[in-house]
């Protein structure tokens, strides 16, 4: 029987970036996978916060919208935690060690891994 990560690593997709030196930004390659992987629930959930939140935020122009998500994804702590969980919840065990070595910095690239990920599709 699979173990829990074994499970985790055949379920994302696997993109290969070449050789990457330095362990923080190997670690984005594991980023970028859950964020592929997870996509439409990260976009689904940010679109229901931000209709929540602005209320006809589906009729507004797309600069607005984008603005607001920014604004958003800077300032809503309840949101930054939710969707940082989201992608924390696919971490094999070796790379929530590697996340709780490096917390701070993984948070802020994993924040904007979803805005650039995110932010075309609010279109």
């Amino acid at each position: 029987m699979d173990t829990r990560d074994q499970q985790i690593l055949n379920i994302r997709p696997m993109i290969d970036f070449g050789e990457i030196p330095q362990p923080l930004e190997k670690f984005q390659e594991v980023l970028r996978q859950v964020l592929k992987f997870q996509n439409d629930i990260l976009l689904l959930n940010i679109k229901n916060f931000l209709n929540i939140k602005h209320k006809g935020f589906d009729n507004l122009d797309y600069t607005v919208r984008k603005e607001l998500f920014y604004k958003s994804l800077k300032n809503d702590i309840a949101l930054k935690k939710d969707l940082i969980g989201m992608v924390k919840g696919l971490f094999t065990s070796q790379e929530l060690e590697i996340y709780f070595n490096n917390q701070k910095e993984i948070n802020k690239r994993l924040l904007e891994f979803i805005y650039k990920r995110i932010v075309e599709q609010l279109v």
